[in-house]
């Protein structure tokens, strides 16, 4: 298939998830009480508005860099479903542990696993200093409760 026919399918896939996005955000997330206010409808609806932008964007232009789609290597298909499956451990942790235990666990996991860094103290520099980063923008200054896990009573 020539890659200017998957950048436009691509496209119109990007551009039904965005409105199906839209719908939802409009239909299920509240919108502001206040003239004056955003609300919570507005971080999603933009990012429903941008995802919609691009997909119309890469069906109108697509790349004309190369021919034909180079099928996937092996490793790249490990990376894709490697990441899918971290992505779902890491949902069911954040439910169970919590933010500030499931955070470094992921990273630790994608670095070790899916990015092939092997040096520990890298690892783990990055996962503790990535996780209390977030932690202490999120919650300490905004203070924007993070997931505490059910599993995990001692945090609260």
């Amino acid at each position: 298939m020539r890659l200017d026919s998957v950048d436009r399918i691509l496209g119109l896939i990007l551009l039904l998830v965005a409105l199906v996005w839209l719908w939802l955000a409009f239909t299920f997330i509240p919108g502001a009480r206040g003239a004056g206010e955003t609300g919570p409808r507005a971080f999603p609806v933009l990012l429903g508005v941008v995802l919609a932008g691009l997909g119309i964007a890469v069906s109108l232009n697509p790349s004309p860099v190369a021919d034909t789609v180079a099928p996937f290597t092996r490793r790249e298909g490990v990376i894709v479903g490697g990441t899918i499956g971290v992505l779902v451990l890491y949902a069911f942790l954040l439910e169970r542990v919590g933010f500030l235990i499931a955070t470094p666990v992921a990273i630790a996991l994608t670095m070790w696993g899916l990015v092939r860094v092997r040096s520990a103290t890298r690892i783990v520099a990055l996962a503790i200093g990535f996780t209390v980063g977030c932690w202490a923008i999120f919650d300490a200054l905004l203070g924007t409760p993070l997931p505490r896990g059910s599993w995990v009573l001692w945090l609260r």
